[in-house]
C-alpha cells in the first residue's frame, strides 16, 4: 500500500467530470491549492478529508490508498477515457442502438436460446457499462435480489437510474470507467455481466481484474463483444475483405457525427488468456450467427452489421467463465 492522495484526487474529480475550480469552490480552498495537491505538491489539511471523501463517496483510506497498482491509470488511458465519457455524453438517445438482455449483440442468439445468466434470482448482479439501463431491468423482472451498475458516462447513469425507477427497481449506480472501482464492494457479487460494454476497455486486465474482485468465489462472468475480427473487415465493391491488423491490436478511432472516439480491438485470445491469468474458467464460448437467410443473400455495400456479413463471420463473441478462486 503506498500513498497516492493527489493521484486520487485527480481521478476521482475526473470521473465526476467536475473541474479544478468546482472542486475548489465546494472545498473552500484556492484553484492553486487544488493543482498542488493533484501534483503532489502538497497535500490537502486533515480538516478537510472527511469532506473531500463524503463528496467523493469513498473511505478516508480509499481516500488516501491505493492497494496495488490496480487502481492506477496511466494518464494518456486517463485522457482517452475522458474524450470517451465527453463523447458519450453528447449522444441523443435517439442516436442509440441500444442492444439489451435478453439480446447478446446483432445477428446472435438470444438468452432466451442460449440460457447462460441461469436462475438469477435471489441474486446480487452487476452490470459493467450499464448503458441506459435495460439490461437491468431485464435482470429485475427475472427477480434479481439487487441491481448495480456503472458506466463511464453521466448521462446514460441518469437514463438509467430514471428508466429503473420507473420500473419499481432499487439499483446502485456509478459514473466511472470500469478499468478503476468507485467504490463497488469486493466478492459481493453472484454474477457480473456486460452486453456490449467490456470491449470498451482501454485497459483490459485492469478491468478484468476488478471484476474478479467484485465476484464471490463461483460466481460468473458473462459478457458479448464485437467478433474483433469485424473491425478489421470492410463491406465495398460487393465484396468482404480486410482493411487492418487482427493480430496487432491497434487501438481505433473511430468517427460518429463529427465526433471522433478511441476502441482497443482486443484480441479473442486476450480475452481468454487475461480471464485464465486471473483466476477465470471458461465454461462457454459462442460464436454463433443468427439470421434471415433471405437477407443474407443481399450484399449491403458499407454496412457494419448485416445479415450478409453474419452469413460469413459471426458478428459477436459470447462467453461465460467462472471464478475459480
Amino acid at each position: 500500500m503506498k500513498i497516492q492522495i493527489g493521484q486520487n484526487i485527480r481521478s476521482l474529480r475526473r470521473k465526476r467530470q467536475v473541474s479544478q475550480e468546482d472542486l475548489a469552490e465546494t472545498m473552500g480552498v484556492t484553484v492553486q491549492a487544488i493543482s498542488k495537491w493533484e501534483t503532489g505538491k502538497a497535500n490537502p489539511d486533515l480538516m478537510l478529508l472527511p469532506k473531500l471523501a463524503e463528496y467523493f463517496g469513498v473511505s478516508i483510506d480509499n481516500l488516501f490508498y491505493i492497494n496495488g497498482e490496480e487502481n492506477i491509470l496511466e494518464e494518456s488511458s486517463e485522457n482517452i477515457l475522458e474524450h470517451n465519457s465527453s463523447w458519450w455524453a453528447g449522444i441523443k438517445e435517439s442516436d442509440m442502438t441500444t442492444i439489451a438482455l435478453p439480446d447478446y449483440g446483432f445477428y446472435t442468439p438470444t438468452e432466451d436460446t442460449l440460457c447462460l445468466m441461469g436462475d438469477v434470482r435471489g441474486k446480487n448482479v452487476l452490470e459493467i457499462a450499464c448503458g441506459s439501463g435495460e439490461s437491468l431491468a431485464w435482470m429485475g423482472r427475472k427477480g434479481a435480489k439487487e441491481l448495480w451498475g456503472l458506466d463511464i458516462s453521466s448521462a446514460q447513469i441518469r437514463r438509467a437510474g430514471a428508466l429503473l425507477k420507473e420500473n419499481g427497481k432499487k439499483v446502485n449506480l456509478f459514473v466511472s470507467p470500469m478499468e478503476l472501482n468507485p467504490g463497488l464492494p469486493h466478492h459481493h457479487f453472484d454474477l457480473v455481466f456486460s452486453i456490449y460494454g467490456l470491449g470498451w476497455s482501454m485497459d483490459l486486465e485492469k478491468t478484468i481484474i476488478h471484476i474478479t474482485e467484485y465476484l464471490k468465489p463461483g460466481g460468473r462472468l458473462v459478457f458479448s463483444w464485437d467478433n474483433p475480427l469485424m473491425q478489421c473487415i470492410i463491406s465495398e465493391n460487393g465484396k468482404y475483405s480486410f482493411s487492418r491488423s487482427y493480430v496487432d491490436e491497434e487501438e481505433i478511432m473511430i468517427s460518429n457525427n463529427g465526433e471522433v472516439f478511441h476502441l482497443h480491438n482486443w484480441k479473442l485470445s486476450t480475452y481468454l488468456n487475461y480471464l485464465a491469468k486471473h483466476g477465470f474458467y471458461i465454461e462457454h464460448v459462442t460464436e454463433e450467427s443468427s439470421y434471415n437467410r433471405n437477407e443474407a443473400d443481399v450484399f449491403q455495400e458499407g454496412r457494419f452489421y448485416s445479415a450478409g456479413r453474419a452469413r460469413f463471420l459471426n458478428t459477436a463473441i459470447i462467453i461465460k467463465a467462472r471464478k475459480t478462486g
